[in-house]
């Protein structure tokens, strides 16, 4: 069989001799050396394909056979917009070309690149992966887990040696068919990190579960990647899914209580420097976490003390934007007080919120792919749609974003499954699923009548789905990259971009507005007053800033932090903005006068906020995995 390498093909299937797509005409012969036969897995970012050398020599690839890793970035041909694009490409095949000479890494055999996107070929490394060996052979004993992760380690230490952080360590993506040694695949979410580079508010890439805490805020260090292995270590010797293994209302790792066969305290030792959520108190190299697997007594605090200004820099420069340097506003908070009203603790991080419009049912999800329905009042969880399996049900995958329907009696979520669904919150049932437009869903919106569903996704484009036959009804492409934030009024439609851009139109007609450069960095949030006379953005280089929309676009700066903003949101019926951050800061702003209302210090960094529809509670998740439920009281 053939398979088509357009992703918008409704129907890739091939025969095997056929040079073109009988369904939509693309040519099925990449380069006129590869030929795509299945598809094996596919993501936010792209997707995999088994494929095989054909046309002109094929003595590169072992039997004939090769992997393509296909990454989507415009929808058409190469621009001079595309350039910087392109050469990071090139930039990144070079890379993974000096990364495939290590025996345990596929090689890259060459990359191409086509108005169809941008195309990987590696080596096809045959036999099972960790999780099929998991499933097959049971919970592992601590001699075979001992070689696998020596033996990783060392890869590791290979990988970081070149700057780069691979950011999606976890069982699948391990091939181990001994006696040969294991094989780290997939390194299409790899990073290059720079020798000077401080951790900063960026991508957010990995694996529900076996990210570190600081990647699911966009701040991969090399340290992250160990944080992974460690849980795909207590995954094998337990067989329980990493979710299961954390107890959140203890703050701490409980793998040890679910062992079938004991370790060693030496091996706990070290699985427990791997897992450390703090980075403190993890190994901060592969090396160092090698060194502690071969001793029987190691300390991490010497080395912990060399490497820490290393790993964790001060940022202390001002940030500054063209030529002019945006002011750091006091925090005086003066006039308003927010007291912890609930404090609910569900598993994994949670990246979506939303509230009813009667204000009484918070929805949450994120990380576990459930989503969970509370009581806003008493704190209590009313109903949890799980994780769907094979057939039917929840979502899969990462839950992006949660959208209350007005009526209230509707809730709309998007996931990285690549699928829109829609519940029944009063029967606690699923109405509904869509497969997104194009690639996985990254935000929602509704219009205020309620007749028009609006999702975004990770490759610029917007679709608008009617709500009565749930169908699409028009998918635009405005941005270059992801899409962060979708909001909208009664009469404009706002979206904002990893391109830095932020794109209005003006609502039913779907005229443009504006378009213009908000950030010179990518626009991380977005809020849009309901009477469209002004919006607010965030970048992911800590800066918030005011657009008066009056005709001519002017903009204030607002505040900058010391991280990437995470969350914007506006206080209904009030001046007031919430503003999130990495730095574990959320502060309420005065948007007409500038003035800091309040700011609320938690422990770990914001990740979403939202106001209640009557203003009075504000509800935080933060990288802790904690959702905080706060009660507003005026102090004057």
């Amino acid at each position: 069989m053939s398979y088509c390498l357009n992703p918008a093909c409704p129907q890739p299937q091939n025969p095997a001799d056929a040079n073109y797509c009988q369904t939509c005409g693309t040519p099925l012969i990449l380069a006129e050396r590869y030929r795509a036969i299945s598809l094996i897995g596919q993501g936010g970012f792209g997707r995999t394909l088994l494929a095989e050398a054909a046309g002109r020599d094929s003595g590169d690839t072992p039997s004939g056979r090769c992997v393509i890793k296909q990454r989507i970035f415009n929808r058409g041909r190469l621009s001079s917009a595309d350039l910087d694009l392109s050469k990071s490409f090139q930039q990144e095949a070079e890379r993974l070309q000096r990364l495939g000479e290590h025996p345990q890494i596929p090689r890259l055999l060459d990359y191409v690149e086509t108005e169809l996107g941008q195309f990987l070929i590696q080596d096809w490394i045959a036999g099972p992966n960790l999780e099929q060996r998991l499933a097959a052979e049971g919970p592992w004993a601590e001699p075979l887990l001992q070689n696998l992760l020596k033996s990783l380690l060392t890869v590791l230490e290979y990988v970081h040696s070149f700057q780069i952080i691979h950011r999606d360590l976890k069982p699948a993506n391990i091939i181990w068919a001994a006696p040969a040694p294991p094989v780290l695949v997939d390194f299409g979410a790899a990073k290059q990190l720079s020798r000077l580079e401080s951790p900063q508010t960026g991508t957010v890439i990995g694996s529900a579960g076996y990210a570190a805490p600081e990647q699911t805020m966009g701040q991969a260090v090399y340290a992250s990647d160990l944080y992974s292995l460690g849980v795909v270590c207590i995954h094998l010797l337990t067989g329980l899914h990493p979710f299961d293994l954390y107890s959140v209302s203890e703050d701490r790792w409980v793998w040890q209580t679910y062992l079938t066969q004991p370790v060693t305290p030496h091996l706990a030792q070290v699985l427990d420097g791997l897992l450390a959520r703090s980075l403190q108190q993890r190994y901060p190299t592969a090396a160092a976490a090698n060194q502690a697997l071969k001793q029987n007594r190691y300390s991490l605090k010497p080395l912990l003390n060399q490497v820490r200004s290393r790993l964790i820099p001060s940022i202390q420069a001002p940030i500054h934007l063209g030529r002019e340097t945006l002011p750091h506003h006091p925090i005086t908070p003066s006039r308003q007080t927010w007291h912890p009203h609930h404090r609910l603790t569900p598993p994994g991080l949670t990246q979506a919120l939303a509230i009813s419009p009667d204000s009484r049912t918070l929805a949450t999800a994120g990380q576990d792919a459930a989503i969970r329905l509370w009581d806003l009042n008493r704190g209590e969880c009313l109903h949890t749609f799980r994780r769907g399996r094979l057939l039917g049900g929840g979502h899969r995958d990462r839950v992006t974003a949660l959208q209350f329907h007005p009526d209230g009696r509707v809730l709309y979520s998007s996931s990285e499954d690549g699928t829109l669904k829609e519940w029944d919150v009063g029967e606690y049932q699923l109405l509904n699923t869509l497969p997104a437009q194009g690639w996985t869903p990254t935000a929602l919106s509704l219009t205020a009548d309620g007749k028009t569903l609006i999702s975004a996704g990770v490759a610029g484009q917007i679709t608008f789905w009617d709500i009565a036959t749930l169908t699409p009804r028009q998918t635009l492409a405005p941005h270059r990259e992801r899409v962060t934030a979708l909001v909208s009024t009664e009469h404009q439609l706002a979206s904002a971009s990893w391109d830095g851009t932020v794109r209005l139109w003006q609502l039913p007609e779907l005229k443009p507005i504006k378009s213009f450069k908000a950030h010179d960095a990518q626009v991380t949030a977005l809020a849009l007053r309901p009477q469209g006379d002004y919006l607010v953005s965030g970048g992911s280089e800590g800066i918030v800033k005011r657009w008066t929309l009056n005709g001519q676009i002017v903009q204030t700066p607002l505040y900058t932090a010391t991280s990437g903003i995470t969350a914007l949101a506006l206080c209904p019926g009030k001046p007031h903005l919430a503003v999130g951050s990495g730095d574990s800061l959320l502060t309420i702003w005065q948007i007409e006068t500038g003035d800091c209302m309040a700011k609320i210090e938690h422990g770990w960094g914001l990740v979403a906020i939202a106001f209640t529809p009557d203003g009075q509670t504000l509800v935080t998740s933060s990288a802790d995995e904690v959702i905080s439920v706060w009660q507003r009281k005026e102090s004057g």
